[in-house]
């Protein structure tokens, strides 16, 4: 039996948000790497840490909960990158479409009240 990471698109567009974010911020100025750069990949690994842990805990619900949060931290600090033009416009529009439809697909789990992705 498929286990819930590999067969869900939270856990696809997670990882393809991952792919993208790491290599286009390990670039950012040095200035920013110890701050803004760390805490924004940091809040993404947390996402997608949260989500995960969401389907081997019994507490799916916080896990969710958490996970709303740092995507929230990840939205943030994307935004300050582009407002320091650490992004471009394509770049944080291509993003932003990312995490948007991270976010529903987040929304839809937990409307679900919790109940594993399918």
């Amino acid at each position: 039996m498929p286990t819930p990471t590999r067969q869900s698109p939270i856990f696809t567009r997670t990882y393809d948000l991952l792919q993208w974010l790491l290599p286009h911020t390990s670039g950012w100025p040095r200035k920013y790497r110890f701050t803004l750069t760390q805490e924004l990949v940091r809040a993404a690994m947390r996402f997608q840490e949260r989500i995960f842990e969401a389907t081997l805990t019994d507490e799916t619900t916080k896990r969710l909960e958490q996970a709303d949060v740092e995507l929230q931290k990840v939205r943030l600090y994307l935004r300050l990158g582009y407002d320091l033009h650490l992004l471009s416009p394509g770049q944080y529009a291509h993003v932003t479409e990312q995490i948007g439809h991270v976010g529903r697909l987040l929304g839809a789990w937990r409307s679900k009240g919790g109940v594993a992705p399918s």
